[in-house]
């Protein structure tokens, strides 16, 4: 497998793991917290009134939506954003990938060194580049369990 291949695969994993990930996520919390309101709800109509106490919890479980409703939208606008970048790196590793034809020659030795040293800088800028996608990534894993901490209280 090539190294573009390799890069491609690898980041359609994370970017579909992400994305899997955290909508289910979400969803599951907006069913659950749905599921709650819902028992709450029809526990009021058995019994015929609304309890200020169940209001309030209500409000309570409303006002935990927002945040998880906020963060899913920004992740939303994240993978929106990063996607042209991808696409603009798969096309720049596309074009360092072809091969070019040498002759062999003493004289293309120069040439066939700089070309080196360019897939060197590319490898570089790379590597930075998914050092920076993976601190991201884990930055935002710690932020979610934050947030799940918050809300199981």
């Amino acid at each position: 497998m090539t190294l573009r291949d390799t890069l491609r695969a690898r980041i359609d994993r994370m970017i579909a793991w992400r994305v899997d990930r955290r909508f289910d996520e979400v969803h599951h919390q907006l069913g659950d917290l749905r599921g709650r309101v819902e028992r709450i709800e029809h526990r009021l109509d058995e019994l015929g009134g609304h309890d200020r106490h169940v209001d309030g919890r209500i409000d309570h479980v409303e006002r935990r939506l927002d945040p998880v409703q906020q963060e899913s939208s920004w992740s939303a606008n994240e993978l929106a954003r990063l996607a042209p970048q991808v696409a603009a790196f798969e096309t720049r590793l596309e074009q360092q990938s072809r091969p070019q034809v040498y002759t062999g020659e003493l004289a293309d030795l120069p040439e066939a060194r700089m070309l080196v040293d360019v897939v060197r800088e590319e490898h570089a800028r790379i590597r930075a580049r998914l050092a920076l996608v993976s601190a991201y990534e884990e930055r935002l894993r710690r932020l979610e369990q934050h947030a799940l901490a918050q809300s199981d209280r």
